[in-house]
């Protein structure tokens, strides 16, 4: 009787390729937190090349409580084992709440116990941390993904994706850390932070991403929709604190809170504000930029909306133009839902004209891109419940740029200010307007 070949027995290569197409089908399954083993871990116990082989599917995504930072220690004292890591998710739980106060901001109690929670966990997750050389991780380094919530903040209704919806009190109760007691260490192994959950004030992201010294990734709230002092000062620090602690930063995305539950005062009109021009400051050093309601365009852009072009020779006239020369890659979406706590305008009208000045000022600020080779501009009108949508997307590869327009009819202001830079870098330029919509406005 012929013995079964063992499958260490086949070639290194085939080997290799059982061990990827597993890992693929189970890739979806597998989070490390300290638990029960998932599905693909099971594999690693066969033998201890399995172990080797599975760990690397196992071990890219890593989720890390407070409690679970001891075992997360102990499992990653081998450098083996933490040049696989690409992400760490660090969840902190607030205390749970009942039902009953799903709707009702935290009590100002109840708020410096969450502050305590967090500022405590981040100080251990960090010293934690200390212990980490980044000659033991990725190249790339790793991906810091801090989410901060309550085990109640999720409604038991679903949205129209099928995902919980969020509690008021996860809404409303926002974050902040005890910044006279925080001592954080700094730390050289990420590469990207992420920050989602409850809504952290802005200069308590700051003080973590002070932290990380070799950050090259953002992606975090920034409120929006508050003219209070305070919430104005939160901003204006925030992107001050920025150009000085986030020097190696080249990917930049902000986003917007969940929307209040009571909507607020709109913040004023201030494009040449110190928080405008110290974000169009900092984002000249970014090769990725990408914002939606919490910064309005036409304010960003503000420096395009009249006037003739500004010239790449930036000469004097010129000096408060800014000019991104690393950028490749825009994303801009902004509302104009007519309603709050979102951008607003009085009628339709006013919120198209809004639309078009915004989509003419970035093709002409594409002029001061000269890297530039992907943007998308989403512009949203909420008319009497219907949703429009006005969608601009221009893409420069191989000599060829192609500039796809949907929901509206482009007119000449709109072309020129687009085809003008696209001149400027002398290659092919196409435009397509996507559907066959009559009604379509002309912008």
């Amino acid at each position: 009787m012929v013995a079964t070949p063992s499958i260490n027995s086949l070639p290194y290569e085939v080997r290799q390729t059982i061990y990827s197409l597993l890992g693929q089908h189970h890739t979806n399954s597998y989070r490390w937190h300290g638990g029960p083993t998932s599905t693909i871990a099971h594999y690693a116990t066969v033998s201890r090349e399995w172990q080797e082989e599975f760990e690397r599917f196992t071990f890219r995504e890593i989720r890390v409580t407070p409690n679970s930072l001891k075992c997360f220690a102990h499992v990653f004292k081998s450098p083996r084992r933490r040049a696989i890591v690409q992400t760490l998710r660090f969840h902190i739980s607030l205390d749970t709440y009942p039902s009953y106060l799903d709707g009702e901001q935290e009590t100002s109690a109840e708020r410096r116990r969450s502050t305590e929670i967090v500022t405590e966990a981040l100080g251990t997750f960090f010293q934690a941390m200390t212990h980490w050389r980044k000659t033991d991780t990725s190249p790339l380094g790793l991906d810091l993904h801090l989410l901060v919530d309550s085990p109640n903040d999720s409604a038991t209704l679903l949205g129209r994706n099928g995902t919980p919806l969020v509690t008021g009190r996860a809404m409303t109760s926002h974050l902040k850390l005890n910044l006279e007691t925080l001592s954080l260490p700094l730390i050289d192994i990420f590469s990207g932070f992420r920050c989602t959950g409850r809504h952290m004030q802005p200069t308590s992201l700051l003080a973590i991403v002070s932290k990380l010294q070799m950050l090259e990734y953002l992606d975090v709230e920034l409120n929006h929709d508050s003219a209070r002092k305070r919430d104005v000062q939160q901003r204006n620090n925030f992107v001050i604190g920025l150009e000085q602690y986030a020097e190696t930063v080249r990917v930049l995305s902000l986003r917007r809170p969940s929307p209040m539950i009571t909507p607020s005062t709109a913040p004023p009109k201030e494009p040449w504000s110190d928080f405008y021009a110290h974000l169009r400051a900092f984002s000249r050093q970014c090769e990725s930029f990408e914002f939606d309601d919490c910064i309005d365009a036409a304010q960003f852009f503000v420096p395009f909306m009249a006037g003739p072009l500004p010239s790449n020779e930036s000469p004097k006239s010129h000096q408060e133009v800014p000019l991104w020369a690393r950028l490749k890659r825009l994303n801009v979406r902004n509302s104009y839902m007519m309603k709050e706590p979102y951008l607003r305008v009085p009628n339709r009208v006013e919120a198209l004209a809004h639309v078009q000045k915004v989509l003419v000022a970035i093709g002409r600020a594409s002029l001061r891109m000269p890297e530039l080779q992907f943007a998308r501009v989403c512009q949203y009108v909420l008319n009497d419940d219907q949703l429009e949508w006005f969608v601009l997307t221009y893409e420069c590869y191989a000599g060829r740029a192609v500039l796809r327009l949907r929901g509206f009819v482009p007119g000449k202001a709109m072309i020129d200010a687009w085809k003008h830079p696209i001149t400027e870098k002398r290659v092919e330029f196409h435009i397509h307007v996507e559907g066959n919509d009559s009604n379509a406005p002309e912008l």
